[in-house]
This record gives structure tokens, sequence and C-alpha cells, in this order.
């Protein structure tokens, strides 16, 4: 049973990716992660459902913006697609676990939903989980490549690998993240992202460089820290400049 639930995924995944007529990646801003707020950052939706342990809703709304591809940004499709692609089959546990996930989406104020000929009509709404009507995403933004659903980090990662991996892909090459910070930056805890990080070094998609640092304003003087950068095939960057890791 767990092999065919496995198999109709995969399949399901597959369909999804050619029907979205995505060339390469998925667009999604920075405020997914962390989003501004005055003259400083806050933890964007995504530390809300890793706290939450709605690692279901995270993978139904990542799938959802890879086929909601173009204007207006909607998708309708029986939940059975959506069951079936969650790797939860077609029966009526599976259909009532997406309609649960919807509903938290919708809460996350990441999504809205209609009813259209007993098909769910969902829409996307703007990263940063206010409500706001989605517009294709300018500035600070990342792309997160197909490969994610064909090559099946998609389903392989745990959550904590998935959220490392967001987080990471919104942070320039090299960039500096201590495990202390996780919470008050993105909304996860520090073992979380810890996990995470280890998980996606495991599988050669994160490396790091140990850096040595000099403060004379310390007792110590000098101590280390690492400076991470992910790799092929998410390893290229965000496009554009984005804003400072440290969030006051």
């Amino acid at each position: 049973m767990k092999q065919q639930l496995q198999e109709e995924q995969a399949k399901t995944i597959a369909a999804l990716v050619t029907q979205s007529k995505r060339k390469s990646s998925v667009a999604i801003r920075n405020d997914f992660t962390q989003r501004p707020l005055g003259d400083s950052s806050v933890p964007g939706r995504l530390g809300e459902m890793v706290k939450s342990g709605n690692g279901r809703s995270l993978d139904l709304y990542l799938l959802h913006r890879l086929v909601a591809s173009a204007r207006p940004w909607d998708t309708i499709r029986g939940a059975t697609v959506w069951a079936r692609a969650l790797g939860l089959g077609g029966e009526r546990y599976g259909k009532d676990a997406v309609s649960k996930c919807w509903n938290r989406l919708e809460g996350y104020g990441l999504v809205q939903r209609e009813r259209v000929s007993r098909k769910a009509k969902i829409t996307t709404l703007h990263e940063n989980g206010q409500g706001e009507p989605y517009v294709a995403p300018k500035g600070q933004y990342f792309k997160l490549p197909l490969e994610y659903w064909t090559a099946g980090w998609s389903t392989s990662l745990s959550l904590a690998g998935k959220a490392s991996l967001l987080i990471a892909s919104s942070l320039r090459p090299g960039f500096y993240l201590p495990e202390s910070q996780a919470n008050r930056w993105y909304g996860i805890s520090a073992d979380t992202l810890g996990n995470g990080f280890r998980e996606l070094q495991s599988r050669e998609i994160l490396t790091f460089e140990t850096k040595i640092i000099e403060d004379w304003g310390t007792s110590d003087v000098t101590f280390q820290r690492r400076h991470y950068t992910l790799q092929a095939p998410f390893g290229k960057g965000a496009k554009d400049p984005i804003r400072l890791l440290f969030a006051s």
C-alpha cells in the first residue's frame, strides 16, 4: 500500500510540474521566511507552519505555488489530485486532510478559497500573509527550482530540512546564521534549524566554510563561525540583493 501511494504521488507531482508549464523554477518572496515590519523584520508565515508542525500545509502551499503559474494565479482541481500529490491517496481521509490544509493556509492569509462546480478554486495571495493580492515578485525573492519536486526533495526532506532549505535559499551564498537566532529571526527553534542544516549537509546540498573572527570587545578575542552556501540545484542565489539577515 505504501509503495502504491508513493508511486501515485510521484506520478501526480510529475503531472503537476508538466501542467504548470514552468521552465525552471518558482519565485517566492523573502517575505515568506522573514517579512519587514517598520525598520525591522519579523518571522514570516513559514515559521508559524513549522512551529505548528504543519508540514503537510507547507507541501500543499508550495505545490499550489508551482501550479498557479500565471494570472490570475489560481487553480481549480479536485481534492483527490492534491491528496495524491501529498501521498495520501484518493480516499476520503486524504480529501479531508487536504481540506484542513486549505483551511490553515487560508488562516495564514496565503490563499483565498472559493467553491466552483464542487471543486476548490484556490487563489494565491501575497507571501507576507497579510491577505494582499498576489502580483509577480520584484526585488527580494528567491527561486525554488523544479528539481525540488522532480528530483524528489519535496518528498524526502523532513520538515526541518525543507524549512532550512527555504531560509537558506532566501540568503546570499556564504551567509552566517547562528542557530541561537533562529526563533527571533525566523520563528523556528534552534534545534529545528540545526537539524535542518545537518540534514542538508548530509545530502550534500549545503556546505560551510569556517571563518576566524577577531573581536577585541570580547574576552576570547577570536572565535569561529560557519558561513553556509547552498549547492546545485539550489545554489544559484537570489536574483536581487536581499535585506540584511540581522533583524533588530
